[in-house]
């Protein structure tokens, strides 16, 4: 009879050295979700000192300015703007907000039961529900307002320590890393703050235009709400290709609530002007030094970055993409 083979035991070896990465692979990756909204915190402080460090090294190599006193101007500069932008721009922006919502009309059903409303033990109660609900929600309104003044300051002092000890900062990464990477890490800093400081500069001077442009229509076309309607268009060209969509959504609405199908019709073809003039000239002129995102690219990035990190992870994407690709290609150059 033919002796029975045993079956062979297959036995694999795990290294301690692959657990260990293992484990510590994973706690990064939970670490990084626990504290995301401090590293979003920090990289909108790093291209805000990006943005303003240009500045700053012509204020210091040109002029001679002592750096400190250079960052405390320029950083003095832009805190008062936004001090101006937020004081004389959210106000009316506010109150047309508010106007336009008081003018908007109801609902018949909702009308009907306004006018029936009757007050006894039950609307009473419901009002003081209402109240109390009101009362907590005004409380997190004055938290949260708090919370974002806190968050505000702390990412203008982040950003203010990046513009001086940028340098620093530098020497001490090569220290860590390796003593002869320190020229590696120059280049990636040097170039990532130009196409990172390309980008910021030529968006701020794109929603400037485009902002203008949308105002100077909607006032011509008789439209009502016109400055609401060109901030929301000037800020949405800081998300490229989607945000010139859905900032034509709303004043198209209002173009119809007010006067109807031609006026709707005339705020589309003006949105539309707009965005061809932007593609075709503006862009072009303004972004001609810029980082030359691809469209496919700039478009998925900012979905992904929507599912994943919500509003600020689209607002960020182009940034992330930007810091990716400069990454790779300084690996590519040193470190390959």
């Amino acid at each position: 009879m033919p002796s029975k083979t045993k079956p062979q035991e297959l036995l694999i070896k795990i290294s301690p050295s692959i657990v260990v990465f293992t484990f510590l692979f994973v706690a990064a990756i939970w670490l990084t979700m626990q504290i995301q909204a401090i590293i979003f915190m920090a990289f909108i402080a790093y291209i805000i000192s990006v943005g303003l460090n240009k500045g700053i090294d012509k204020l210091e190599n040109k002029f001679g300015l002592n750096r400190v006193l250079g960052v405390l101007m320029l950083y003095s500069l832009f805190v008062l703007v936004m001090s101006l932008f937020i004081a004389f721009i959210f106000p009316p922006l506010i109150k047309e907000s508010s106007v336009f919502l008081q003018n908007v009309q109801m609902p018949e059903g909702v009308t009907e039961q306004l006018e029936n409303f009757e007050v006894n033990f039950d609307s009473i109660r419901n009002i003081l529900d209402a109240l109390g609900t009101s009362v907590t929600t005004a409380i997190n309104i004055i938290s949260s307002t708090f919370s974002g003044a806190f968050v505000a300051i702390t990412t203008i002092v982040i950003a203010i320590y990046f513009s001086l000890e940028k340098p620093r900062l530098i020497k001490d990464l090569a220290k860590i890393l390796d003593h002869g990477r320190e020229q590696a890490l120059k280049s990636f800093f040097n170039e990532l703050d130009s196409q990172l400081g390309n980008w910021i500069r030529g968006e701020i001077i794109l929603m400037t235009i485009i902002g203008a442009m949308t105002f100077l229509g909607l006032t011509l076309l008789g439209i009502p709400y016109a400055l609401p309607l060109a901030i929301i268009a000037g800020l949405l060209e800081v998300v490229p290709n989607i945000g010139p969509i859905f900032s034509a959504v709303p004043a198209v609405v209002v173009a119809f609530l007010a006067f109807g199908w031609p006026a709707a019709a005339a705020t589309i073809v003006l949105y539309i002007v707009v965005q061809q003039l932007e593609n075709n000239l503006i862009v072009p002129k303004v972004m001609k030094t810029s980082v030359n995102v691809n469209p496919l690219v700039s478009i998925l990035g900012i979905l992904i970055g929507a599912k994943i990190f919500g509003v600020i992870g689209a607002l960020l994407a182009v940034p992330i993409f930007i810091v990716a690709r400069t990454t790779f290609s300084t690996w590519q150059k040193y470190l390959k």
